[in-house]
C-alpha cells in the first residue's frame, strides 16, 4: 500500500510539472538555444556545426502541429516527465533493499533542480542525453546481473542514440567499462556480446561521422577548441560550485557528495555504477568551468545520474537531524526559486523585479526586430552584380533568434569565426549588402558600423519593452560594400 502511495505522489509531481510547463509555454518567446535548435528542424541534416542532430530531429516531430512556442516546448516537457519516471523506476532497481521512500525522493531531487525545470521547458541536447544515460545505467546493471545479448544490443542502441545527441556522450561507456571491470575483472571483454553491441552503436552514429567527413571534421575541431577555452582560474571553478548549489539544490549538491564518499567505503555494489557514471563527467565539467565557461547545463547529466544514490542515502539517514534540516531548508529554497521562475514567466511583472531585466533581454523584442529588419530589407533591390541583400548580425546567438523569426530569409554573421550560419547561408564579404541588426547589450550604438570591408549606416531603431520598462533597443543599419574598396577593385 505504501509503494502505491509513493507512486501516486510521484505521478502527481510529474503531472503538476507538466501542467505548469505547458501552461507557461505559449507566454514567453523563444530563447537563444531554443531558436537555434528549432532552426535545426527547419534545416534537417545528418549533423550540425556545434552539436549532433538529435535536438533538431526531435523538434521535427512537432512539425505537423506547426512551429510555435507551445509546440516547440512539448518535446522538453515530455522528456523531463519521462526522465522523472525513469528515475523512479531505476532507484529501487539499483538499491532493492533500500527504504521504500527512495524512489519518490529521487523524483523530488530531480524535479527540485531549478536548472532541470528550465531545461524541461526549453530544449537543449543535455535533456535527451540525461534520459539515455539513465537507460544506459539500467541496462548496465542488468548486464552485470544477467549478461544477456538482448541487454548488450539495447545498450549499443542507447549509446548510439547518445552519440547522436551530444559529444560528451563519450563519457558514458566509461561507467560501464570500469564497473564491469570492478565486478568481473577483464573477462567480460573476452566474450563476443560487447563487441556485437558495437554494431548498432556505430550504425547509429554514422550520420555524425558522414557529415563531419564531408565538412572537414569541423564539429570535432570546434568542440576541441571550445573545451580548451581560455586560461584556467580557480575562482571560476569555485563560482561554478556556488551556482550548482543554487541551481541544482543544496541537498542534491551536499548529499550527492556525502553519499558518494560513504559509498566509496563499500567494496562492491551498484552504487559504484552510479559513481563511475556520474563523477568522471562532473569532475571534467567542473574543471572545465575554470576556463571561464560557467554553463550550468554541462553538469546536469552528472547530477541527474547521482539522484538515485543521493535519494537512497537521504532515506537511509533521514533520522539524523542535520539531514532532515538540510532537506527541509533546501526544499524550501528550491521550491521558492522554482515558484518565482514560473510566476515571473507567467505574469512577467518586470516593474516589480527590475533586476530580471538582463534575463528577459534575450527573449523580448526579437520577433518585432526581425519583422522590422525584413521590412527594411524589402526596400533594397538587387545589386548590379545580381547579389541579393541579406540580414546581417554580429554573432550566432543573435542570428538564431533573427533567423527563426525572419525565416526563410538568409541571415549571415559578420565574424571571422565559423558557425552553423556559415554553413546554412554563407559568410558575408566586402561585396555583401543588407540590413544589420544590433542591440544595445554592449552599450550605445554608433552611427556607422564597419567590419570586414562592409560599411553600415544606421537608419532606424526600435525599443523593446516589457511591463512598461525598456528592455532592449534594436538598431538597424543599411550595409553596402566599402566605397574605397570598390575603387581599389576597379583600379
Amino acid at each position: 500500500m505504501l509503494a502505491v502511495s509513493h507512486r501516486s505522489m510521484a505521478l502527481c509531481i510529474i503531472g503538476l510539472v507538466c501542467f505548469l510547463h505547458l501552461l507557461i509555454a505559449p507566454l514567453v518567446p523563444l530563447g537563444v538555444d531554443e531558436a537555434h535548435y528549432a532552426l535545426y528542424a527547419r534545416h534537417l541534416a545528418l549533423s550540425y556545426f556545434d552539436h549532433p542532430p538529435m535536438v533538431g530531429w526531435l523538434q521535427k516531430l512537432v512539425a505537423p502541429l506547426g512551429y510555435h512556442v507551445f509546440s516547440l516546448r512539448l518535446i522538453p516537457t515530455i522528456l523531463l516527465a519521462v526522465i522523472s519516471l525513469q528515475v523512479f523506476r531505476l532507484t529501487p532497481l539499483l538499491f532493492p533493499e533500500g527504504p521504500k521512500c527512495q524512489a519518490l525522493a529521487a523524483v523530488l531531487i530531480t524535479n527540485g533542480a531549478p536548472v532541470l525545470q528550465l531545461m524541461g521547458w526549453g530544449l537543449v541536447p543535455d535533456l535527451p542525453l540525461i534520459l539515455l544515460a539513465l537507460l544506459a545505467l539500467e541496462l548496465t546493471l542488468k548486464i552485470s546481473q544477467y549478461n544477456r545479448l538482448t541487454h548488450w544490443l539495447l545498450l549499443g542502441v542507447v549509446y548510439g542514440l547518445a552519440g547522436l545527441t551530444k559529444y560528451t556522450a563519450i563519457f558514458l561507456p566509461l561507467g560501464l567499462a570500469v564497473f564491469l571491470w570492478q565486478q568481473q575483472g577483464l573477462r567480460w571483454l573476452y566474450q563476443i556480446k560487447p563487441w556485437v553491441a558495437l554494431v548498432p552503436a556505430l550504425v547509429l552514429i554514422a550520420p555524425v561521422l558522414i557529415w563531419n567527413s564531408q565538412h572537414q571534421w569541423i564539429s570535432f575541431t570546434y568542440q576541441l577548441n571550445h573545451a580548451r577555452g581560455g586560461s584556467w582560474q580557480l575562482k571560476n571553478t569555485l563560482a561554478m560550485q556556488g551556482l550548482q548549489v543554487v541551481c541544482y539544490s543544496l541537498v542534491a549538491y551536499v548529499a550527492g557528495i556525502v553519499a558518494s564518499v560513504f559509498a566509496l567505503k563499500q567494496p562492491r555494489g551498484p552504487h559504484w555504477l552510479v559513481i563511475w557514471s556520474a563523477w568522471p563527467f562532473l569532475l571534467v565539467t567542473n574543471w572545465s568551468a575554470g576556463n571561464g565557461g560557467l554553463m550550468l547545463n554541462w553538469s546536469a547529466l552528472g547530477w541527474a545520474l547521482l539522484a538515485p544514490l543521493t535519494a537512497h542515502w537521504l532515506c537511509l539517514c533521514w533520522q539524523r537531524p542535520w539531514v532532515r534540516g538540510l532537506s527541509i531548508v533546501s526544499g524550501a529554497l528550491s521550491a521558492s526559486l522554482i515558484a518565482f521562475i514560473f510566476f515571473f514567466l507567467a505574469v512577467q511583472p518586470l516593474s516589480w523585479f527590475p533586476f530580471m531585466k538582463p534575463v528577459v533581454r534575450d527573449v523580448v523584442g526579437w520577433q518585432q526586430a526581425a519583422r522590422k529588419a525584413s521590412d527594411l530589407l524589402a526596400t533594397m533591390g538587387e545589386a548590379a552584380n545580381g547579389r541579393k541583400p541579406v540580414l546581417l548580425v554580429t554573432n550566432w546567438s543573435r542570428a538564431s533568434r533573427i533567423a527563426w523569426y525572419a525565416y526563410p530569409l538568409p541571415v549571415q554573421v559578420i565574424s571571422d569565426r565559423a558557425s552553423q550560419f556559415s554553413l546554412w547561408f554563407g559568410s558575408p564579404d566586402r561585396h555583401s549588402r543588407g540590413i544589420l541588426i544590433r542591440d544595445n547589450e554592449h552599450g550605445p550604438a554608433s552611427e556607422v558600423y564597419e567590419k570586414n570591408g562592409i560599411t553600415c549606416q544606421r537608419v532606424a531603431e526600435q525599443q523593446a519593452t516589457l511591463d512598461g520598462i525598456v528592455v532592449n533597443t534594436f538598431h538597424f543599419y543599411r550595409c553596402e560594400p566599402d566605397v574605397h574598396q570598390k575603387a581599389a577593385d576597379i583600379h
